[in-house]
């Protein structure tokens, strides 16, 4: 049986806690090309932004059908949808993309985004704890995309067990609380949970607004497409937790006929939407070779595309491009301006006025670290968030007080800027919170012209501002005066803080480009039957055995790698590792030394261990092998010759007691794609390797 070295402590498994629901896409009726899942453009690619020419593109799309696009971001989440009449020509772009509409009804406000933000404090008043409607009261979670992306080591998961279990021995469970619902019920939840219960607040919004402008039998009876929006930069973790949760919320109760989900990166989108804008405004000026940068500054990321124009043909308003290198971005959104705002403050009160705008307690530890804003920092900074959006750098002699809460900065201290229980900002403070977001966008910036200027030796000739965070004038007139000095010009779209939900409809419609390929669920789990460390609050008592080292494990476990419901991407498969080794007595290893006092028969010159393989079709995955079914589960024996293994790959150690042993290290290796691949590999070695398909049993 495969055995792990002794494993510290770990989080929860990130995938482990999405209810495990199977939803099979069906095929679209036309055909797609496969893309990478990586967001980029197809080294070719056409767009339109006014009616062409006929042409045998021009072909009906023989379907009615509706596109819905997520824009989940950082700091707000914006959804658009497009209803497609049967008959209808796709490619007469103009006139779909004045049917494109945008969810604008929130409740307390019309917005065209609404704010990325949940929580799960009780509500005196009775709000729906999501968007622009949490009470005054309340810790309010935010910024949980990043959190998807987090990547945790070794300390970072310690420190995280370590304040869950104080949150968990701290936590007040007394009748009181629980009769006023005052249970932290984040303390359990992975970021992916927190997402995907925001995302089902999202879906039953857009399943009332589109009821109520397009009727509900529409949801009903016509085939729902979706296209999710991604950073440039957002690894295959990232992806497919948001794929999870967008599954799980938008789901067959709410819309019995949606099928099928793509993903389509931010500026990628952003491109499609303010090319066609810039067209139909007669801003495109473009020549064959000229190229153009894309820059989607939102609130979490800064993200950037870069295009060349491959040909232009201004009769049928048609321009075909290809893509320059690869999207970039990072995490220098406005976010990252709030985050200073809480440093600045955070220096100017001192520790103890600090504690008191925190609050913070044990309830606050929660297994995802998510950041948790508690109701004075959040009074705070809704009273910073209109001088955030007005700052534009140009009056150095203006000074804004920002009223603290009540209770905090009680004492003035003019020297540090408190006083009559308000906080001054000054330009210059002002300058320094929005220095790094600022001038990490123009590093990317001019990484993306580098690619152009250097890789490509040609000509940047427009830079492409959208995004929310570049309605701040500070940023546009920085980039703008970015541009001047190399003779770029630069553009920002009238309705750029949209412009993403907008374009992943363009994008998915696949006119003059190709569609984004379909992402496809995962139809079963995929592990193997392992040991692992015994504790006794989950594992049974009889399963417990000691090895020859002292170390107590649970037998016959199994650990999942994959799972039921994961984004299978097109061309690029799930890979799933896993580092073991058995371990076996030295005499009774075939060799030179010891066959002749072994009790193995001389001609024995082959030991062999199996690493037993399962597949799972059912929702809930069962974790021991004593529960496996024969209905629902398949189970396949690999069996490795030990000899084999290379002797670099193996090791020795000696126990008092019984005597000299050997360890053979091997490398288990899942891999899933429109087929199912396990492979034991030891070094450069192959073991044993197997394939299955993919589907049901």
């Amino acid at each position: 049986m495969a055995s792990p070295p002794p494993p510290p402590p770990k989080s929860p498994t990130p995938f482990s806690s999405i209810p495990r629901r199977h939803f099979t896409p069906a095929s679209r009726a036309e055909p797609v090309s496969p893309r990478s899942s990586t967001g980029s453009l197809p080294q070719a690619t056409e767009l339109s932004t006014a009616p062409p020419s006929p042409s045998p593109d021009a072909a009906p799309t023989g379907e009615t059908r509706m596109i819905i696009a997520l824009d989940y971001g950082t700091t707000f989440t914006g959804i658009a949808y497009l209803s497609i009449a049967s008959g209808r020509k796709e490619n007469d772009l103009e006139l779909l993309a004045d049917d494109i509409r945008v969810i604008q009804s929130f409740k307390k406000t019309e917005s065209q985004k609404v704010p990325s933000e949940i929580s799960y404090s009780p509500s005196p008043k009775g709000c729906e704890q999501w968007g622009y409607d949490i009470d005054d009261n309340s810790r309010v979670l935010k910024w949980t995309k990043l959190d998807l992306e987090e990547t945790k080591n070794r300390t970072t998961e310690l420190r995280t067990l370590a304040e869950t279990l104080y949150g968990l021995r701290t936590l007040n469970l007394s009748e009181d609380e629980v009769i006023k619902n005052n249970i932290p019920r984040h303390l359990a939840k992975e970021p992916e949970d927190i997402v995907k219960d925001y995302l089902d607040h999202i879906a039953e919004k857009t399943h009332d607004a589109i009821s109520n402008e397009v009727g509900r039998l529409v949801l009903a009876k016509f085939p729902i497409d979706m296209v999710v929006t991604h950073p440039a930069q957002w690894s295959d973790r990232a992806l497919n937790s948001t794929y999870r949760a967008v599954r799980a919320a938008f789901n067959h109760d709410l819309f019995p006929k949606i099928r099928d989900i793509a993903f389509v990166s931010e500026p990628e989108a952003c491109a499609h939407y303010t090319l066609r804008e810039a067209w139909r405004k007669d801003h495109l000026r473009f020549r064959r070779n000229d190229c153009f940068i894309v820059v989607d500054a939102g609130g979490g990321t800064v993200d950037l595309a870069s295009y060349k124009v491959v040909n232009m043909d201004y009769d049928t308003r048609q321009i075909s491009l290809e893509q320059v290198g690869r999207p970039i971005g990072d995490k220098c959104g406005a976010t990252e301006i709030d985050k200073a705002f809480d440093r600045f403050v955070e220096e100017r009160l001192g520790p103890e006025d600090w504690d008191k705008l925190t609050d913070a307690d044990a309830q606050d530890h929660a297994t995802g670290g998510h950041s948790i804003v508690k109701p004075k920092l959040r009074t705070l900074h809704d009273r910073f968030e209109p001088i955030k959006h007005q700052y534009d750098g140009k009056d150095q002699k203006l000074a804004w007080p920002v009223q603290l809460p009540r209770g905090v900065g009680t004492v003035d201290k003019e020297e540090m800027g408190i006083l009559n229980g308000a906080i001054k900002i000054t330009a210059d403070d002002l300058k320094g919170m929005f220095n790094y977001s600022v001038s990490r966008t123009l590093v990317l910036i001019g990484q993306a012209a580098a690619q152009i200027e250097i890789g490509q030796r040609l000509k940047v000739k427009k830079i492409f501002l959208s995004g929310g965070f570049a309605r701040n004038q500070y940023l546009y007139d920085r980039v703008n005066q970015f541009g001047l000095t190399r003779r770029i010009e630069v553009e920002r779209g009238d309705d750029c803080w949209i412009a993403v939900a907008k374009g992943a409809i363009i994008k998915s419609l696949g006119v003059y480009t190709e569609k984004p390929a379909l992402v496809k669920s995962c139809p079963r789990h995929y592990g193997i039957k392992v040991r692992t460390q015994f504790a006794s609050y989950k594992h049974q008592q009889g399963d417990a055995e000691v090895d020859v080292e002292g170390i107590q494990w649970a037998t016959d476990q199994i650990r999942w790698f994959i799972l039921k419901g994961d984004a299978l991407f097109p061309n690029k498969p799930i890979v799933a590792t896993y580092d073991c080794h058995w371990s076996m007595k030295a005499t009774e290893f075939p060799s030179p030394q010891n066959k002749r006092s072994s009790h193995l028969p001389l001609s024995s010159t082959e030991v062999y261990r199996d690493v037993v393989f399962v597949a799972s079709s059912r929702d809930e995955a069962p974790t021991r092998f004593a529960s496996i079914s024969t209905a629902q589960d398949q189970v396949v024996t690999l069996r490795c010759d030990l000899t084999k293994v290379p002797p670099n790959k193996t090791g020795e150690f000696t126990n008092k007691q019984v005597g000299k042993y050997l360890k053979f290290w091997v490398k288990v290796e899942i891999h899933v794609s429109d087929k199912v691949e396990v492979k034991i590999t030891s070094g450069d070695k192959t073991l044993a390797s197997k394939e299955l398909p993919l589907g049901s049993l």
